[in-house]
C-alpha cells in the first residue's frame, strides 16, 4: 500500500527488484570464477611467483575441465580457478558479472534519485516556491554528500589490490592485517568528512551554489540553509558509510556479491518508505529524505560491516596468536599507509578531477538562478543513476584484463626468446589466438558498452524530457529539463562506452597517460564553462563535449596498448629465419 501510494517513485523499487532477480539468477554462474577476476595484478616483476612459474599450458585446464566428465579433470578445475587467469570470459559471464555489479553500486545515486522525487513532490503540498527551493538545495547539497563518499573509494581500490595479492599467495597474515588496516583508515577518514561538513560544509555550499544572480539574497539563503542541514544530516553516518564501502570491495574480492547484493535491496527499500512517512506524510520537506537516507544508510552499511567483521573471525581461525590478536580496526603503520597510497595515488587524482569537472558544472548552473539549480540537481541525479553501468563496466575491465594482458606479455616474451622456427610459430598463433586476445575481450565488453549507452540514452532522456513531473510540479522546469535532455541524453550514451575505456587503462597501470588525458580534459571543460556558457542548456553541451574528448583519448591509447604487436611478430620471423 506505501508503494503504490508513492506513484511513480515505485519504479526505482522495481528495477531494482529486477535487477536483483538477474543477479540472484546469474551469480552461481560465475561466482567461483569472480574470485580469480578481483585481482588487478600488475604487469611488473611483482607479479606472484606461484602463477609466474605455471607453465603457459597449464591454464588452459578451466577450458579443458569444463567439458569433462572425469572427477580428476574437475578438481583440476577448481584448483586453476585460484590462479588470476582463467581465459577469455563468455558473454553470458561478462553479462551476469556488470549486471550484478550495476545491482551492488545502483544504491548511492538511488538514494539521491528518490530524494529528489520526494522533495519536488511533496514539499510542494505546503508551498510551490518551497519546493523550488528545497529542489534546488539538494543539488549541491547531494553532491557534496556523493562526492565525498566517491573521494574515499581510493580507499576500496587499494583494498581490493592489496587483498588479491594475499589471497594468491595464500597469506592469512596478510589479509588480517590489510582488512584491520583499511577498516580503521576508512572509519578516519569517514570521520573526517563528518567534522568537514559540519564545520566548513556551509563555505563549501556556498561556493557551490554561487552568487545566483537572478535570485533575491533572501531566497538564496534560504537554498543554502537547506542544503546545509541536508548535508549534516547525511554526514552523521559517514564514519559508517565509508567502512561500508571497504567492507564491499572486500566482499566483492573474496567472491562474495550476495550481501552487497543485500545490502543494495535493503537500503533502497528503507529510503522509499522513509521518504513516503518523513517527506509526504509528516512534512518534514528535505529533513525528511536526509534522515530516510540516512536511516536506509545505516541498515545496508551494518550489514557489510557486520559481515566482513564475520569473514575477518573466519580468516583468523586455527591461525597463530598474533594473528588472532590483530584488532578489527587498526591505523596503517608508515609503510603499510604508503603502500596503500602508491596504489590509489594516480585513480585518487582522477577521481578529484571528475569531482571538479562536476562540481563547476554544478556552479555554472547556479549562475543562471534558483530554477536552472533546480533543474540541474534533477538531470544530474538522473545522469549519474544510469552512470553506474558506466562504472561497472569499467569495473568489468579491471578485474578481467590484467591476466588477459599478463598473458599477452609472455608471449610476446616468448617469441623473442624462442630457439627454433616450430616454437616461435606456435608462439605467433597463441599469441593471436581469440582465447587469449585482449582485444577480443575488449570487443566484447564494447557490445556491452553500446548496448548500455543506446538503452542508458533513451531512458534518460525519456525522464527528462516526458517524467518530468516525477521530479516537480513546477511547469517551468519541466519546460527546462526537456530542453537540456538531448545533450543529457547524447552524455549518457558516450559515457559507459568511455568508462570501459578508462577501466582498461586502469587495468594496464597506464597511470600517466590516465593523469595526462584527465589534465587536458578538465582545462577544456572549464574553459568550455568559463567562456562558453551564456545560457543553462550550455552546461550540457560541456558535459557532452567532456565525454567525447575523454573517449577519443581513451579509445586510441587502448586499441593500440591492447593489438598484437605485430612489429615484434616480423623481427621475430625474420630473425628466426636469418
Amino acid at each position: 500500500m506505501i508503494i503504490m501510494m508513492l506513484g511513480r517513485k515505485c519504479s526505482s523499487a522495481s528495477l531494482i527488484t529486477l535487477c536483483f532477480l538477474i543477479w540472484s539468477r546469474g551469480a552461481a554462474g560465475f561466482q567461483v570464477a569472480q574470485y580469480n577476476h578481483c585481482r588487478p595484478y600488475p604487469l611488473s616483476d611483482s607479479f606472484p611467483a606461484p602463477i609466474q612459474s605455471r607453465p603457459i599450458q597449464h591454464r588452459r585446464v578451466l577450458a579443458l575441465s569444463a567439458t569433462s566428465k572425469d572427477d580428476k579433470e574437475e578438481t583440476e578445475e577448481k584448483e586453476s580457478s585460484t590462479s588470476s587467469f582463467v581465459g577469455l570470459p563468455s558473454y553470458k559471464r561478462i553479462f551476469f558479472f556488470v549486471a550484478s555489479t550495476v545491482v551492488i553500486w545502483v544504491s548511492e545515486p538511488l538514494l539521491s534519485l528518490v530524494d529528489s522525487a520526494a522533495v519536488g513532490r511533496y514539499a510542494s503540498l505546503s508551498s510551490s516556491s518551497q519546493s523550488v527551493i528545497q529542489l534546488a538545495a539538494l543539488g549541491p547539497a547531494t553532491m557534496l554528500c556523493d562526492s565525498t563518499m566517491y573521494l574515499t573509494t581510493f580507499i576500496s581500490m587499494a583494498t581490493t589490490n592489496k587483498l588479491a595479492r594475499a589471497f594468491a599467495r595464500n597469506d592469512v597474515d596478510d589479509q588480517v592485517s590489510t582488512l584491520s588496516h583499511v577498516m580503521g583508515l576508512s572509519l578516519s577518514v569517514g570521520i573526517l568528512i563528518t567534522l568537514l561538513i559540519n564545520f566548513a560544509g556551509e563555505n563549501i555550499l556556498a561556493a557551490i551554489i554561487g552568487p545566483a544572480s537572478t535570485a533575491s539574497v533572501e531566497t538564496t539563503k534560504q537554498v543554502l540553509s537547506a542544503a546545509l542541514d541536508y548535508s549534516r544530516i547525511r554526514s552523521i553516518v559517514s564514519p559508517l558509510a565509508v567502512m561500508g564501502l571497504t567492507s564491499q570491495a572486500v566482499l566483492l574480492c573474496s567472491q562474495d556479491t550476495k550481501t552487497p547484493g543485500l545490502a543494495v535491496l535493503v537500503a533502497s527499500l528503507v529510503n522509499i518508505i522513509g521518504d513516503y512517512i518523513l517527506v509526504a506524510k509528516m512534512n518534514w520537506g528535505i529533513r525528511g529524505a536526509a534522515w530516510a537516507t540516512s536511516m536506509a544508510s545505516i541498515l545496508a552499511n551494518g550489514i557489510l560491516v557486520r559481515k566482513v567483521w564475520q569473514k575477518m573471525q573466519r580468516w583468523k581461525d586455527k591461525q597463530s596468536q598474533k594473528v588472532q590478536d590483530i584488532p578489527f580496526l587498526s591505523l596503517p603503520n608508515r609503510a603499510a599507509f604508503i603502500s596503500l597510497i602508491q596504489l590509489a595515488g594516480p585513480i585518487f587524482f582522477v577521481l578529484i578531477g571528475k569531482i571538479m569537472g562536476y562540481s563547476s558544472m554544478t556552479i555554472t548552473a547556479g549562475s543562471f538562478g534558483i530554477a536552472p539549480l533546480a533543474c540541474h540537481n534533477v538531470l544530474m541525479r538522473v545522469f549519474f543513476f544510469f552512470a553506474t553501468c558506466g562504472d561497472a563496466l569499467s569495473h568489468s575491465a579491471q578485474t578481467f584484463l590484467p591476466g588477459l594482458l599478463y598473458r599477452k606479455k609472455l608471449h610476446e616474451e616468448a617469441i623473442s626468446t624462442s630457439l627454433t622456427t616450430t616454437a616461435r610459430n606456435k608462439d605467433i598463433e597463441s599469441t593471436n589466438d581469440d582465447s587469449t586476445n585482449p582485444r577480443t575481450f575488449l570487443k566484447r565488453l564494447l557490445f556491452f558498452s553500446v548496448g548500455a549507452g543506446v538503452f542508458n540514452s533513451l531512458a534518460g532522456r525519456y525522464i527528462a524530457n516526458s517524467a518530468g513531473g516525477t521530479f516537480t510540479t513546477d511547469s517551468s522546469l519541466v519546460a527546462l529539463m526537456s530542453r537540456a535532455s538531448p545533450f543529457m541524453g547524447l552524455a549518457n550514451f558516450i559515457h559507459p562506452i568511455t568508462m570501459t575505456l578508462e577501466g582498461s587503462i586502469i587495468a594496464g597501470r597506464d597511470a600517466g597517460y590516465l593523469v595526462a588525458t584527465y589534465v587536458f580534459s578538465l582545462v577544456l571543460l572549464l574553459s568550455q564553462l568559463r567562456y562558453r556558457c551564456s545560457e543553462f542548456v550550455a552546461v550540457y553541451h560541456a558535459l557532452l563535449l567532456f565525454q567525447i574528448v575523454r573517449i577519443i583519448q581513451f579509445g586510441l591509447r587502448v586499441w593500440k596498448r591492447t593489438s598484437v604487436s605485430q612489429k615484434k611478430l616480423i623481427e621475430g620471423t625474420e630473425a628466426c629465419a636469418a
